[in-house]
C-alpha cells in the first residue's frame, strides 16, 4: 500500500464508520503495476485525502493484486476478486463512491482523463454521491 491513502481491510468497521459521519466513501480500486492508478492517487486522492476530514469523505485504496482477502460487512473473510466482480470492477483504476451498505451512489469513474478534466470530473462525482447519500438518509427519517 502506498503512504497516504488507508487500505481497504473491513467493510464492517468502515461501514460504522460510514454511519457515524453520513458520508461516502471513496474507494479507489487499483494495482501496484498500473502507471494511472499511481497518477490518480498521487496527483488528485492523496491531496484531497489531506484537505478532507472524516466528516466530509472517508478514502479507502483496495490494491486489488496486493491483497487476497477483507472483512465483509457481516464481519467474515471475503475473497478480493468476489468482492470486484460484485462492484463490477474490471478495469483500474476505477473510483467508487459507496454507502454504508457499500452500494454505489454514482456511477464509477474509470480509468484517467488525459485531456485534463479529471480533477472536475472527481468533484463532480464527489458532488453526486454526497447528494445522492443525503437523499437517502432523508428518505429513511420520512419512513420512520
Amino acid at each position: 500500500m502506498h503512504k497516504g491513502l488507508t487500505a481497504l481491510e473491513n467493510l464492517q468497521a468502515d461501514a460504522a464508520l460510514l454511519r457515524q459521519y453520513a458520508v461516502p466513501m471513496l474507494l479507489l480500486v487499483s494495482r501496484s503495476d498500473c502507471a494511472y492508478c499511481a497518477e490518480v492517487r498521487n496527483n488528485y486522492l492523496l491531496p484531497l485525502a489531506r484537505a478532507s476530514a472524516p466528516a466530509t469523505l472517508l478514502l479507502r485504496e483496495l490494491e486489488s493484486d496486493q491483497v487476497q482477502t477483507l472483512r465483509d460487512l457481516d464481519g467474515q473473510p471475503r475473497a478480493v476478486g468476489n468482492f470486484l466482480q460484485a462492484m463490477k470492477v474490471n478495469f483500474f483504476p476505477t473510483v467508487l463512491f459507496l454507502d454504508e451498505t457499500m452500494q454505489p451512489l454514482t456511477d464509477p469513474l474509470r480509468g484517467l482523463d488525459q485531456a485534463g478534466f479529471y480533477g472536475a470530473y472527481l468533484e463532480q462525482h464527489i458532488q453526486q454521491a454526497s447528494s445522492a447519500l443525503r437523499r437517502r438518509h432523508a428518505g429513511l427519517r420520512k419512513e420512520s
